[in-house]
């Protein structure tokens, strides 16, 4: 593949601070034969390059606005080494597997980032405290929330939701209320939907795991039939029978029975005579199984929509966040020198 991730960094003094200019600038786009949408990188600098001034935080809204940015890069990245195309290869598909958990979670993790720009910037979380103009019994915060105050930062980040956020977008009639909600709408409620980014990131978190349709062998039955052994799946011929389940200390009596099921695949339900039946189909996945491609499209298709939210959050607010003069160049940028040093990502990571 024509295509390659490099990562410059910056000198070892200036790392930690700057690490995300660099970084991210090599980061995003770099391989040409993704679909994907690139993000914005050009103007956005570490916290320290802006001034704050009275009634908004600027320089924590500047932060999110990185840590969004970063995060959708993330997502970018683990997408761009999954090929377009389906395969039949169990080690490819497993692999892309592991690329899509990444970056379901990063997308997941990307948008309730980016609500918290605006949670910051207008600091809308003081609606939402005792005396806010926009508490209600359904809407209000766990903690209340002053500024400069220890952990003041935390208690707003847990606090910043989907619907606070709307609620001060539409009182406010900023043009961003309508912009979200198509892409709520879209992408995390889609109820037209047989799966969204959110709901598999949902699956994630409470199942560890998400089950994929190239990753599942169904089981093969072979049946016996006068010394001769028939592979029932092959043959496209089920099966059904029973066996009685009898007490242990009393194997006259019979408490239950084991229903045995196969019709290209195996299933086995109990029933118990006291009442209690239990269904192989409860601790199994077969309804909710994937495509790999399916999910691919749909993650693809989420990042786009998610670079044209995070442009129109940007194009509304960063232009009211000035940069420290002190820390400006003659360019009107601040001065940040790269070094020469490079790491390339195709060193470790393979399309597949």
């Amino acid at each position: 593949m024509a295509f390659s991730y490099i990562f410059r960094f910056k000198n070892s003094a200036m790392y930690d601070k700057n690490m995300r200019e660099t970084f991210c600038n090599k980061f995003a786009g770099s391989r040409k034969d993704v679909n994907m949408k690139n993000l914005r990188f050009d103007d956005l600098y570490s916290p320290e390059y802006y001034m704050d001034v009275p009634g908004n935080d600027g320089r924590i809204a500047i932060k999110k606005f990185n840590d969004a940015r970063d995060t959708m890069a993330m997502a970018h990245f683990s997408l761009s080494y999954i090929e377009d195309t389906p395969s039949d290869e169990l080690g490819k598909n497993f692999a892309k597997t592991i690329h899509l958990r990444h970056a379901i979670e990063d997308l997941n993790s990307s948008f309730d980032l980016l609500l918290q720009i605006p949670w910051f910037y207008f600091r809308i979380w003081a609606e939402f405290n005792r005396k806010g103009s926009l508490r209600t019994k359904q809407l209000k915060n766990r903690n209340e929330i002053t500024r400069n105050t220890q952990d003041w930062v935390l208690f707003a980040e847990r606090d910043c939701e989907y619907r606070k956020v709307m609620e001060y977008l539409h009182a406010t009639s900023n043009p961003l209320e309508t912009k979200m909600k198509v892409f709520s709408s879209e992408y995390i409620e889609g109820t037209d939907k047989t799966f969204t980014v959110r709901s598999l990131c949902n699956a994630l978190k409470h199942n560890h795991a998400l089950s994929f349709e190239e990753l599942y062998e169904p089981y093969d039955f072979l049946l016996n039939i006068n010394g001769q052994k028939i592979n029932l799946r092959e043959e496209h011929m089920g099966v059904r029978f029973k066996q009685k389940i009898l007490e242990k200390d009393n194997p006259d009596i019979v408490v239950g029975e084991i229903k045995y099921d196969y019709s290209d695949d195996f299933s086995i339900d109990y029933e118990y005579m006291q009442g209690e039946s239990f269904r192989y189909e409860d601790c199994v996945d077969a309804k909710y199984r994937l495509k790999i491609q399916d999910v691919y499209k749909e993650c693809c298709k989420y990042f786009d929509a998610l670079v044209e939210l995070f442009e129109e959050v940007y194009n509304q607010i960063y232009p009211q966040i000035g940069l420290l003069p002190t820390l400006v160049g003659e360019n009107g940028k601040p001065n940040i020198k790269s070094s020469v040093n490079s790491i390339s990502m195709n060193d470790y990571f393979t399309v597949v």
